[in-house]
């Protein structure tokens, strides 16, 4: 059948339950763009008919209402400017994490020839932006998923920026296989508490890997305790360690820089005003 892009955009938007109307239509419009090729613009200008098959309209509606994030039924999502592949091995990109890349970029911007590592890089979306808008830098991108290193290289190659992958289990690194000598080390690790799960919408519970997402209650600064630990032995004196945190525990991950005498510790908001990045400077 054939529908104007106004058409189309109230028959997708109506047909989502699990959802309120905004975040429906937003929903309808990444539809549109991805399978019809109906830009916001074209909707708006209510131009350009598209050719709709009703059996495949109903199963993407149907995906949309068990929850699925639509990025995961495109394959695709936007960071930073940038087009990414996302699939059920890596975690969806978050608005929070292109402010942890801002943070980065605007203090870095005038340098040269950096050299930055992003641990359990996921996606690659971190290593892949800073690599793209930094100066000359030099990427390296570990995380113990292959799965993971796969689609993050893909990333690479699809946004034309050459970043080093390594496979590493950051918990028990193999020293050898990781670069030295670092200006840069930023994570964004596993850091939510299984006690947090029943906090969480479905979407990410149910379709998100858990394996970037989650740590144990009684031990839930696990990561940032060896990846602190980690960057003591890779960066250079004075290098700095960014690090994506849990809200809830700002102070206590400050306190894991402290421990590992690392100095000027900062702890930011996010612009939603919640602790959201803690960074630091190797001691020389």
């Amino acid at each position: 059948m054939q529908l104007l892009p106004s058409d189309l955009l109230k028959k997708i938007a109506t047909a989502i339950t699990v959802y309120d109307k905004s975040e429906a239509e937003s929903i309808a419009y990444i539809l549109m763009e991805h399978f019809w090729n109906i830009s916001r613009s074209d909707a708006l200008l209510n131009q350009r008919a598209a050719e709709v098959n009703e059996e495949e309209l109903s199963s993407l509606i149907k995906r949309i209402n068990t929850a699925e994030p639509v990025q995961y039924i495109t394959g695709e999502t936007w960071f930073y400017d940038r087009k990414f592949k996302v699939n059920k091995h890596v975690l969806i990109p978050r608005f929070e994490t292109e402010e942890l890349v801002h943070l980065i970029i605007n203090e870095y911007k005038e340098k040269q020839n950096l050299r930055l590592l992003d641990a359990c890089t996921g996606s690659g979306c971190i290593a892949i932006s800073l690599g793209a808008e930094l100066n000359n830098s030099q990427a390296f991108a570990v995380d113990i998923s292959n799965e993971a290193l796969q689609t993050a290289w893909s990333n690479a190659e699809l946004n034309n920026a050459p970043v080093t992958f390594i496979q590493n289990n950051l918990l028990e690194p193999d020293l050898g296989k990781l670069p030295d000598n670092l200006d840069i080390f930023v994570s964004n690790p596993p850091y939510v508490k299984e006690s947090e799960k029943k906090l969480m919408h479905s979407n990410v519970l149910d379709y998100e890997p858990h394996l970037a997402l989650f740590v144990e209650d009684e031990n839930p600064l696990i990561f940032y305790k060896a990846l602190t630990k980690l960057a003591t032995n890779l960066l250079k004196p004075g290098g700095k360690i960014y690090f994506e945190i849990n809200e809830q525990l700002g102070k206590e991950t400050a306190e894991v820089l402290r421990s590992f005498d690392f100095q000027n510790i900062r702890v930011i908001k996010d612009l939603n005003g919640k602790d959201r990045i803690v960074a630091g400077e190797k001691n020389n």
